[in-house]
């Protein structure tokens, strides 16, 4: 027996007429973001390292600088840099490894990584790692950074992800 469209489809209404339906799903809460420091710091003169198989490699050297905010702050040290990437549509992306101690003197490895903006601006993503029992959350967070650099000072400003 061979059913024609018609029949299918009063078929499947008549099924659906017989269900409730279900509402759709309200969105998610936006998370909220945490302040988590500004943090300025001097840049070395830039070396051009040039080409290799993912892009255009240029090293930035992270010479020192201050961090300040409402859970930690200090100074960053002159051991680090920025192994950033120019991509081939001419998008540079930083890519650095650099060393902080609060000014009660935890140590605070990080790695923060992210594309440029057309507005010259870069969105970071943080990664901290300390053995401090003091600033141990630090390793479990998600934080974001936006980066600003004015001549040979790189301007970060950074956040933490918390929950709804």
């Amino acid at each position: 027996m061979r059913l024609t469209l018609a029949a299918l489809l009063l078929a499947a209404t008549g099924a659906l007429a017989g269900r409730a339906q279900t509402p759709a799903p309200a969105a998610p809460k936006t998370p909220k973001l945490s302040f988590l420091y500004s943090l300025n710091c001097t840049l070395g003169p830039s070396l051009d390292v040039g080409p290799s198989p993912v892009g255009s490699r240029v090293v930035i050297p992270i010479t020192g600088g201050t961090f300040s905010g409402p859970k930690l702050s200090g100074k960053v040290f002159n051991l680090g840099a920025d192994w950033g990437l120019i991509d081939a549509k001419g998008t540079f992306s930083a890519d650095t490894r650099y060393h902080l101690q609060t000014d009660d003197g935890a140590h605070i490895f990080i790695r923060t990584s992210g594309p440029a903006q057309a507005d010259g601006r870069l969105h970071l993503r943080l990664q901290f790692e300390t053995g401090s029992e003091k600033y141990y959350w630090l390793n479990n967070i998600v934080a974001v950074g936006i980066l600003k650099v004015e001549g040979s000072t790189a301007l970060i400003d950074a956040w933490m992800l918390e929950g709804n």
